[in-house]
């Protein structure tokens, strides 16, 4: 007898998203494309054409109201208000706001980070590619994920937002600190958290002193000398944007770590990437594929809007559900083989669509082209050493652990 699909979707549950998770989402894509899952009155979208829909309508679906399933969790409980904590006073962040404030600011973040400028930094990138692989060695078990994955985003973010390398295990602490706001369950665990939220905030107000003493060639100084609404953008709002610019290296880090795990379980990929490294950018976008280092996010619907044959209410919200969406065979043909080669109309969502499509996507990308360009360039293999661990987590996706050996 098949389980009604009450009792499979279980997406507030970590031990939901392993392989099984793909199977619940094919048969949701038939039975209920626009699944209404009560404990948190929300409707969860598994069709490419849907969340897509959604994604470049702002105008019917707002990100003004809450973008993770467990901001919703919180509101349910009482306690959106211990959220507050982390929103810094008038620090208006593009995430978060809907057209046509959210262009204005989009604008302020995407002239720091605009191809030319991230090409000028490509030495520098590949110099942390180098230093990373070189303490790597060869052929001795490491854990790729503690030992390059999540080394490799926080140097880059220290050396955009020129700050020192000796900060790097400060701002792995606060990376993770930005993570837990989506893993919490009460408000009374979002005290430790908020402790070194802190201590981020405060170390950023002396680099944004800092850089208004002495400017550099690095995004804090530029943001600074930026213009929003016509004058220089607040201190609050500067800060908002450099935290978030830093927490992007959460998903970094998954990215790169799901990268390893599928070159380390097929190892013809790397001499097939070594005979034409024009390869490497479709195994890039089908590791984003198979494995979106964010599951999804929120949008709120402004109107009464039907969508997927179902009705819903102005105020309700919709989850966007990459990894369903991301399969979705009526989209990707035979869409859960790796396929480096794999060519469509537009491709995965694991960035997003439209107006918020993520503004880290190129820096992202940038990252992990040079780290396992490098990484071919010295090795004939990477092999599984162990076996890994799941982040358990309920907005992100990718490996705690993964032992590898590389060997050249």
């Amino acid at each position: 007898m098949t389980a009604p699909l009450a009792d499979l979707v279980l997406v507030e549950d970590t031990h939901f998203y392993d392989d099984r998770q793909f199977g619940v989402y094919d048969r949701m894509r038939t039975e209920a494309p626009a699944y209404y899952y009560q404990p948190l009155d929300v409707f969860l979208l598994t069709r490419m054409e849907d969340v897509r829909y959604v994604s470049t309508h702002p105008d019917q679906f707002s990100n003004a109201a809450g973008l993770t399933l467990n901001q919703l969790r919180m509101a349910k409980a009482g306690a959106s208000a211990a959220f507050e904590r982390f929103n810094e006073p008038g620090g208006e962040l593009v995430i978060t706001k809907d057209p046509p404030r959210q262009r204005a600011l989009r604008a302020l973040m995407s002239q720091n980070l605009t191809p030319r400028y991230l090409q000028g930094f490509g030495d520098a990138l590949d110099g942390f590619c180098r230093d990373l692989l070189d303490r790597a060695g060869d052929g001795s078990p490491f854990d790729f994920v503690s030992s390059i994955a999540a080394q490799l985003p926080l140097y880059v973010a220290a050396a955009l937002l020129g700050v020192s390398e000796v900060d790097i295990p400060r701002m792995k602490s606060w990376v993770a600190a930005l993570e837990d706001l989506t893993r919490v369950t009460s408000a009374a665990e979002l005290e430790e958290p908020g402790q070194r939220f802190d201590e981020l905030k405060r170390f950023l107000r002396d680099q944004l002193e800092l850089k208004r003493r002495v400017p550099g060639n690095d995004m804090i100084s530029a943001f600074l000398a930026s213009t929003l609404d016509g004058s220089p953008p607040s201190e609050a709002i500067v800060l908002a944007h450099v935290a978030t610019l830093m927490s992007n290296g959460g998903t970094t880090r998954l990215l790169l770590s799901s990268i390893a795990s599928f070159l380390a379980a097929s190892s013809s990929q790397l001499e097939l990437i070594r005979a034409d490294p024009g390869l490497l950018d479709g195994v890039i976008e089908e590791c984003l594929r198979l494995m979106p280092p964010a599951r999804g996010f929120v949008r709120t619907a402004t109107a009464d809007v039907e969508l997927a044959g179902t009705r819903i209410r102005a105020g309700q919200r919709l989850y966007l559900l990459y990894p369903a969406a991301n399969r979705d065979p009526g989209h990707f043909t035979d869409p859960d083989r790796f396929d480096p080669a794999r060519r469509q109309a537009y491709g995965h969502a694991s960035f997003g669509f439209g107006t918020h499509f993520c503004l880290g996507a190129g820096l992202a990308r940038m990252e992990a082209k040079a780290l396992f360009t490098e990484l071919i360039s010295r090795y004939s293999a990477i092999r599984a050493a162990g076996t890994p661990t799941r982040y358990e987590h309920v907005q992100l996706n990718g490996w705690a652990t993964l032992p590898v050996t590389l060997h050249r």
